[in-house]
């Protein structure tokens, strides 16, 4: 089985608490998982033992945007440039997909390694979110990047992908 689980609710329902139990049993379990905190309260890395410091060492993936695209653009015809992806852009012919047990730029800029008791996991972050992003254009704008990278993710067999958002 493969998967991809986006824990979503409402503000201080258990989002992040359910996520990072699901990771430690998934870890449990040696399965390898990329995680995402796409939350608007960025915790998921102190839910699973980052300490304050390491939390805000998270890369922010909006920061890495224009790498993202670019890395996912490949040589896809349909995409002129990286600056004409948006968001809900898929995949097509020549574009490069990620793949959860793979090395890649996307995540060497954007994804963090976290060891857990029984095993480590990936881990991305949108980035902290500000009172700008939260008026009329909303925080969305800063999930685009996790939308591209889940777009272009392939997981495998007994491979899974865990938002928090």
């Amino acid at each position: 089985m493969n998967m991809k689980i986006a824990f979503v609710g409402k503000g201080g329902s258990g989002k992040t608490t359910l996520s990072s139990l699901f990771i430690r049993h998934l870890t449990a379990n040696e399965a390898p998982v990329v995680a995402v905190d796409a939350d608007i309260n960025q915790h998921l890395g102190a839910a699973l033992g980052l300490d304050e410091a390491q939390a805000e060492a998270l890369p922010a993936m909006g920061a890495h945007l224009p790498l993202i695209k670019d890395y996912l653009r490949g040589t896809n015809p349909r995409i002129t440039s990286a600056e004409t992806m948006i968001k809900t852009t898929p995949p097509g012919e020549g574009s490069r997909l990620l793949r959860v047990r793979e090395d890649n730029p996307v995540y060497d800029a954007c994804a963090r390694t976290v060891r857990l008791d029984d095993g480590e996991i990936r881990l991305m972050a949108t980035g902290p979110f500000t009172e700008s992003d939260l008026g009329v254009s909303c925080y969305h704008s800063k999930v685009g990047a996790v939308e591209l990278c889940l777009n272009h993710l392939v997981d495998g067999p007994e491979e899974y992908v865990v938002v928090d958002m």
